[in-house]
């Protein structure tokens, strides 16, 4: 009976202190950035949709809960003539799922290209087609806000120096953690590259009527 009590004594302190230090890690949580309305040139702003392929109508698939926002998004995109690239993922290239999500209707001229790495900056593709149109801000959508665009907007603005616009609702993850750490992570990359990083919603994106309004 006294060992019993012992441990439970134990088991007590030690839930007490796991509550101290959830406490504290609440109070030290950093702060995410504010989301702030962008008003974005269309002709030298490009979209980028991150591996948003047919594996999204499959609704166990975090990303299905993405793409109808996305999709209404788009209008807005087209609207302004704005150059739209899509990505999927490598290994579903040659697959029933290597494809934009159908929903989206892509345009026959938006490329559909497959970086086999998390940053699509890889192997040169996407940043050939950026330079080919003067391109100077992207705008990440996609999934996984932890993988994919994560590691993208941190090349896009480190290494390469555009101005990197982020919806809020633009991205998805599995997990609150990976939904809200990289948006912290983004805002305080050294260098002066989070400068180059903004926050925003989809609504909150608009687009100047032409180069000079």
């Amino acid at each position: 009976m006294e060992d019993l009590a012992m441990w439970k004594s134990r088991a007590l302190k030690a839930e007490e202190e796991l509550s101290k230090l959830r406490a504290e890690g609440e109070k030290s949580k950093p702060n995410l950035p504010q989301p702030v309305p962008a008003v974005l040139d269309p002709e030298t702003t490009a979209l980028l949709v991150l591996d948003l392929s047919n594996r999204c109508s499959n609704p166990a698939q975090v990303c299905s809960l993405l793409v109808p926002r996305i999709k209404e998004f788009l209008p807005k995109v087209r609207a302004a003539k704005v150059f739209t690239v899509y990505t999927i993922i490598t290994g579903e290239v040659g697959t029933p799922l290597g494809k934009v999500w159908d929903g989206f209707d892509a345009l026959p001229g938006d490329p559909v290209i497959a970086p086999d790495a998390f940053d699509k900056f890889m192997g040169g593709e996407l940043y050939a087609l950026l330079q080919e149109r003067g391109i100077k801000t992207v705008i990440i959508t996609g999934a996984a806000t932890n993988n994919a665009v994560l590691f993208t907007a941190t090349s896009a603005a480190k290494v390469h120096k555009y101005n990197v616009v982020i919806p809020y609702d633009g991205v998805i993850a599995n997990g609150k953690y990976e939904s809200e750490y990289p948006f912290y992570q983004l805002s305080v990359m050294p260098g002066g590259a989070n400068t180059l990083c903004s926050f925003t919603t989809l609504e909150g994106i608009s687009f100047k009527h032409d180069a000079s309004g």
